[in-house]
């Protein structure tokens, strides 16, 4: 009898990341699991799970920010580029400017991290500081923005050089130095 409440708890705690993983897909009634047998084998996992670990968080911790901009070419158009800590900077089109609000949460920060300040002076090079500010964001943290957009970086940006994230989902941007974005995307001004 004290195997049928284990296999309950695994099997509740597999539903309950199934629920939290978009990409699991479900039937009507929802995801299943086989029933708890007196076997010493724990239930399998509902489709589309592949094992009980843990979703990722974001862990970017709070830092100096050092704003600089870099000569380049991003998708074949030459621009002047804005660079946090020596990487890439890139704006959320979904974000807000008008006024500062963060629209990039939970996993989404995983893929792009946020520039949070550790409320140091941002340094500027080679951009009006009167456009650089920051967003207090839901968490607390403070968020560096230019021109009210708030700044990311891009998880697969491996070097400074990198502009991976230009244009990805059709919601990402690398910024020149007055906070536009470089390539401008369907529906922006």
């Amino acid at each position: 009898m004290k195997k049928l409440p284990i296999a309950l708890a695994a099997a509740s705690v597999a539903l309950t990341l199934a629920a939290c993983d978009s990409s699991t897909t479900s039937d009507a009634a929802g995801p299943t699991t086989a029933p708890a047998t007196s076997s010493s084998q724990a239930a399998p996992l509902p489709s589309g799970l592949a094992s009980l670990d843990p979703i990722p968080s974001p862990t970017v911790t709070p830092e100096p920010i050092s704003l600089a901009v870099r000569k380049t070419t991003v998708k074949g158009v030459e621009a002047t580029i804005v660079t946090i800590n020596g990487f890439t900077a890139y704006r959320f089109e979904a974000d807000e400017n008008k006024p500062s609000k963060v629209n990039c949460l939970d996993d989404c920060l995983v893929t792009w991290p946020p520039a949070l300040t550790d409320g140091s002076e941002v340094k500027v090079s080679g951009i009006d500081p009167s456009l650089v500010g920051a967003v207090t964001r839901a968490d607390g943290l403070r968020q560096v923005t230019l021109l009210g957009w708030p700044l990311y970086k891009f998880v697969d940006d491996k070097a400074p050089t990198d502009i991976l994230g230009e244009g990805v989902g059709g919601n990402w941007s690398a910024v020149k130095p007055d906070g536009k974005p470089v390539i401008v995307k369907s529906g922006q001004a």
